[in-house]
């Protein structure tokens, strides 16, 4: 936001003094849908002008104005070869959301020689170091793949391969299993273990502490991208100690007075009329309230 302050004085004889401040405020907003990753950008401008006068006649006499314009802008995302949508979501079949440079890309995953996909999927063979291996290959830490296994390690119910190969490590070959305790075990389901990269396949979860939970609920662990279901909003309290950054995030009811403000970004909204501010102290720490 910016402000310009004008001072304007006449040489008459009955002394006029205008002053115009004019204020400019903008705001952006990024959501997604099937057709792109679409980012709106809104800027209101506010002048207001007040004209006072002394002699014979006094007065003053206050204009405001009030300007609102707003642009929409489509990128495609989601696809391979496209900019991830957000939450780093990839929407086509096949396809992954890798790092390039510092530019989120989609990449195809799950052939021979391609990036994994989600959950260490490769169409049946081998996720050997976040790289797909096929079916009959060496797997670069040893073995043959079959069923998802280098040999005698890797898959559901296997010990936990090495990087050198053989079990006793802490890598597991197969799709949706992930290493605990020395063995592979299933993953991404509510209550499994979280898959590589913390994720959950499972509807309705997410990872929280090496575990896939059921999220976006009143007091449950906030969904990936800090979202939650209708009515809640991804809260921490300050006096709230826990694993994520050294605070617990929840679920937590949204848009009352006092409440977390609901929604994600610049898109955070209240009830009833109230508006988003930051507290002085307490409440959920640097959270924006509704007052």
């Amino acid at each position: 936001m910016r402000t310009k302050r004008i001072v304007v004085s006449s040489a008459r004889a009955a002394r006029c003094v205008v002053t115009l401040v004019l204020v400019v405020a903008s705001a952006s907003a990024c959501s997604s849908n099937s057709g792109g990753l679409t980012i709106t950008t809104t800027q209101t401008s506010t002048a207001t002008r007040t004209a006072s006068a002394t002699g014979t006649n006094t007065g003053t006499r206050t204009v405001t104005v009030t300007v609102t314009s707003t642009s929409t802008s489509t990128i495609a995302c989601g696809a391979a070869g496209e900019a991830c949508c957000p939450n780093q979501a990839c929407t086509a079949a096949g396809t992954i959301c890798m790092g390039r440079g510092g530019a989120d890309v989609c990449a195809a995953c799950g052939a021979p020689g391609q990036p994994c996909c989600t959950a260490s999927a490769c169409g049946g063979g081998c996720c050997v170091n976040d790289v797909c291996a096929g079916a009959g290959e060496s797997c670069s830490i040893g073995g043959t793949c079959a069923n998802g296994s280098c040999g005698t390690c890797g898959a559901n119910g296997q010990p936990c391969c090495s990087a050198g190969g053989g079990g006793g490590g802490g890598v597991c070959t197969a799709s949706s299993v992930a290493c605990r305790n020395g063995s592979c075990v299933a993953c991404g389901g509510s209550g499994e273990a979280c898959c590589a990269v913390d994720t959950c396949t499972a509807s309705g979860t997410d990872c929280n502490g090496g575990t896939c939970v059921v999220c976006g609920g009143n007091g449950q662990a906030c969904c990936g991208g800090d979202t939650c279901s209708t009515g809640y909003a991804c809260a921490v309290s300050a006096t709230d100690a826990g694993p994520r950054g050294g605070q617990n995030r929840a679920c937590r009811a949204c848009g009352g007075r006092g409440q977390p403000c609901c929604g994600t970004g610049a898109n955070r909204t209240c009830s009833n009329g109230l508006a988003c501010s930051t507290p002085d102290a307490g409440g959920f720490g640097q959270m924006e309230t509704c007052q």
